[in-house]
């Protein structure tokens, strides 16, 4: 049962999550130097309104046309961060992959849920398939943004699923693969950050209404292996051991796990904050090979 002693506990361990990502970020931010080989569109103006959302469009020197992009989906449990977060990474994909990377922002919770969420990606999807044209999405996101990214491409793939999400929008295009770095696939209902998946519910008891594979992946994942996933781990990642459970549902992933090296530790979402390690580049030349069809 809900109750207001469950949402403090929620309310206190997010705010504590976004402190701590706030010191690892932001210094990182600050030091981050990107590619030169990549020219930009930023702060696209993709919803507008009295909350207005934006995306960035990183491309290539040497792009002329495509009708694909990958869309870029950044992590921080659904409380936190920007398109800010990925927009190096996004840069080196573009670069690496030769194609468009549309990095998108989205309403953060408790603000919104996770309808509202894939709703909103739908919308930044549906608005470059008007625009510039692209028209397959290769779908890619980090923890948070890892659990979207598989998530929207099911919810594009079938209509059963996106009306069980409560996902209304008819998606323009289609969605080819997605890709999953460090994602979280199980959330707890009533705990951080689940809890807040379903929306601010103000009744004494909660009445879930999302299927529970909203919450635990491996269950959407049984049913449907057509997708094609591209799964990244780290040694020193929290979330390895229910990474390694959920692909064990997917059918022929491609899977990599980076081991640590000397200093450099295969941290949580360790290719978003390091691009340029080794590992890092090995990790987007397996992304890129899932989205063009694994040639």
């Amino acid at each position: 049962m809900f109750n207001s002693f469950v949402r403090h506990r929620a309310e206190k361990v997010r705010q504590i999550f976004i402190q701590n990502c706030l010191n690892f970020d932001t210094p990182r931010l600050e030091s981050e130097e990107y590619p030169a080989e990549c020219k930009t569109e930023m702060n696209v103006m993709y919803k507008s309104g009295d909350h207005p959302l934006k995306l960035d469009i990183y491309y290539p020197a040497s792009y002329f046309s495509s009708q694909e992009c990958f869309i870029l989906i950044h992590g921080g449990a659904y409380v936190y961060g920007s398109k800010k977060l990925d927009q190096n990474f996004g840069m080196h994909l573009a670069i690496k992959s030769g194609l468009p990377v549309v990095n998108v922002d989205y309403t953060l919770m408790p603000d919104s849920d996770i309808s509202q969420i894939i709703s909103e990606i739908f919308a930044a999807m549906n608005f470059v398939y008007i625009k510039y044209g692209f028209k397959k999405y290769h779908t890619v996101g980090d923890s948070a943004g890892g659990y979207l990214a598989y998530m929207v491409a099911q919810c594009a793939r079938s209509r059963h699923v996106s009306h069980a999400m409560w996902v209304f929008d008819k998606l323009r295009g289609s969605v080819e693969s997605a890709a999953m770095i460090c994602p979280g696939t199980q959330q707890m209902v009533n705990g951080f950050p689940g809890l807040y998946f379903e929306g601010n519910q103000n009744n004494k008891k909660f009445v879930q209404r999302l299927p529970n594979y909203a919450y635990n992946l491996n269950l959407l994942a049984e049913r449907d292996n057509t997708l094609r996933v591209a799964i990244i781990a780290g040694e020193d990642d929290q979330l390895t051991a229910q990474i390694r459970e959920f692909k064990e549902y997917i059918t022929d992933p491609i899977y990599f796990e980076a081991e640590n090296d000397g200093d450099r530790k295969m941290h949580h979402v360790f290719p978003i904050a390091h691009p340029e390690w080794p590992e890092s580049v090995k990790a987007i030349e397996l992304i890129v090979k899932n989205a063009k069809g694994r040639e």
